[in-house]
């Protein structure tokens, strides 16, 4: 699920012009967190990012992160940052490394807007409180912020009364 999320979400960006694959395009990049038995493969080719599960041929560079580096990808801390930290170790191209954490960073787009064209004004807003909240925790337990994600979304898409983030709503 989260493969194919990550997969729509990024080539809906590259549609849209909000980011640009430009140093990644023809790459073929390995992505690893072994605390959450995390592999994830991005084939970077015609425009588009394909990401999978399995490694269909070999990768130009092989990222390897733990999980609080993970989740500072997708909030904006620089792969440099990581780096010295320890937290990453990169096997291969180091450049297509920071291509690839670069896209990242520009993916700080207002995602409620893209989404509110699929989904409307009120879902969009809702999912984006909800991913704001998760952004604000601490990344110590990576399971626990999921867990929180799922049970906040369904419960939104269920019965948006009772979410936490619907005013009036039960907390």
């Amino acid at each position: 699920m989260l493969r194919l999320a990550l997969e729509k979400t990024l080539n809906l960006l590259i549609a849209n012009g909000v980011v640009k694959l430009g140093k990644l395009e023809g790459q073929n990049i390995a992505l690893h967190v072994p605390e959450l038995g995390l592999s994830l493969y991005f084939v970077c080719i015609n425009s588009r990012i394909y990401v999978l599960e399995t490694q269909q041929q070999s990768a130009d560079v092989d990222i390897t992160l733990n999980q609080s580096a993970f989740l500072s990808l997708f909030k904006g801390k620089e792969l440099k940052e990581l780096l010295a930290n320890d937290e990453v170790v990169i096997s291969g191209n180091v450049k297509v490394a920071q291509a690839l954490s670069d896209l990242f960073a520009e993916t700080s787009v207002d995602v409620e807007e893209l989404i509110s064209q699929h989904t409307g004004d009120i879902v969009a807003h809702q999912l984006g409180k909800a991913i704001r909240f998760a952004k604000k925790r601490p990344c110590d337990n990576v399971s626990d912020i999921v867990e929180t994600m799922k049970d906040d979304l369904s419960t939104l898409l269920v019965n948006p009364s009772r979410s936490r983030f619907f005013n009036g709503g039960a907390k």
